[in-house]
């Protein structure tokens, strides 16, 4: 019987004894090795199943292994010679996770400015584990788009199935807010279900329906098309907003979390944390974030919004240049922003995902502003 693909790769790479450490990013096997010169590069690049192989600067090399990278990491570390894998290494500390090693090597590849890498490896990963739901929705939401544009269809409520069409990929961006909070939290050492409970009460039929209460007041915006309401919660006014789809909220509120979820870790008696830590986060969390957090936040999208609009009105050639960006690898997570979920039901519209006006991911139709661009420049 032949071997199977992840024992196939640590025989090639040298064998288990030559792997210190292993982890993955979402096309490659990333190994640091006790001796490079032991790879047998040539079999990796034959071997069915591997897309390259790529030497890297000191004892590190890269399998390429394209979508299904995950699936092989998971069988490599459960090869019964993976067992000891990493146990000779320096530190003895034995085989470290995943989470680890992609730790430790950032840590070694910080930049001048620390803060501003954290900031940056916050964002990339609170959104990296949902980059494929994002990109999944959007297909559904392209091929509507192509049909309508081929007038098979008049529009995307066009009947009860197509109703049903919509709600398969707006429940991704509706609850959008919900996932991020969820990776957000899980990446600051914080309950990840607790950062994604807290962004839901904000998305619970009973919050959003105080829009309707007697005590609530609103105020149009004729300059933004907008409505503003406020509330009386107890006697203190709440900015009431739709916070589905939503991405500045929940990176906020997950921050203020993790100060708040540790600070009471350490006055909370170990024996009774288990209760108490999630109970006053989310009544201390979940006020804040209601009252302040969501409010700044919307306010933020709105002010990037207006920012961006601005330039597509006076600058358009900068989107069409910054389009072209989102097809290199570093440019590819600022491309995953949110959309707004009726953007597809323009049939001229070429489809890209952008902050929109109210903090919101936009499908942005850059068909139609290239083609101003274009008859600017003529």
């Amino acid at each position: 019987m032949a071997d199977s693909l992840a024992s196939q790769i640590i025989t090639a790479i040298g064998g288990p004894e030559n792997v210190r450490s292993l982890t993955h990013c979402a096309t490659r096997l990333r190994f640091e090795l006790a001796d490079a010169s032991k790879v047998d590069q040539n079999a990796l690049e034959h071997m069915k199943g591997v897309l390259g192989a790529v030497p890297q600067s000191g004892d590190r090399f890269q399998v390429v292994i394209g979508g299904g990278v995950a699936t092989v990491y998971e069988n490599i570390m459960h090869l019964p010679e993976m067992a000891n894998a990493g146990a000779a290494s320096a530190s003895g500390e034995g085989q470290k996770s995943n989470a680890d090693v992609k730790a430790e090597a950032r840590s070694k590849a910080r930049g001048k400015v620390a803060w501003l890498d954290s900031f940056f490896e916050y964002l990339a990963d609170s959104f990296r584990p949902i980059l494929g739901v994002l990109l999944g929705a959007s297909i559904i939401i392209a091929l509507v788009n192509l049909l309508i544009s081929l007038n098979v269809i008049p529009n995307d409520e066009a009947s009860a199935g197509w109703v049903f069409v919509k709600a398969i990929w707006k429940g991704v961006f509706y609850f959008l807010p919900i996932m991020v909070a969820y990776n957000a939290a899980k990446k600051l050492k914080v309950d990840p279900w607790l950062g994604g409970a807290i962004m839901a009460i904000l998305m619970t039929p009973q919050f959003t329906s105080l829009i309707d209460a007697k005590t609530t007041t609103c105020v149009e915006n004729a300059a933004l098309g907008t409505k503003s309401c406020t509330a009386n919660i107890f006697g203190i006014p709440m900015a009431l907003s739709d916070y589905s789809g939503n991405v500045f909220v929940p990176l906020l509120m997950a921050a203020v979390l993790a100060l708040v979820y540790h600070g009471l870790k350490k006055i909370i008696p170990e024996s009774v944390q288990l209760v108490f830590v999630p109970f006053f986060c989310m009544i201390i969390v979940g006020a804040l974030t209601a009252f302040i957090i969501g409010p700044i936040g919307v306010w933020v999208g709105n002010g990037l919004g207006v920012g961006l609009a601005w330039m597509n009105t006076h600058a358009p050639f900068i989107f069409a240049s910054s389009s072209r960006c989102c097809t290199r690898s570093s440019c590819r997570s600022a491309c995953t922003g949110r959309s707004t979920p009726d953007a597809h039901e323009h049939p001229d519209a070429r489809l890209r995902l952008h902050p929109g006006p109210d903090g919101r991911v936009e499908l942005r139709l850059l068909r139609r502003h290239r083609r101003r661009a274009l008859h600017r420049r003529a």
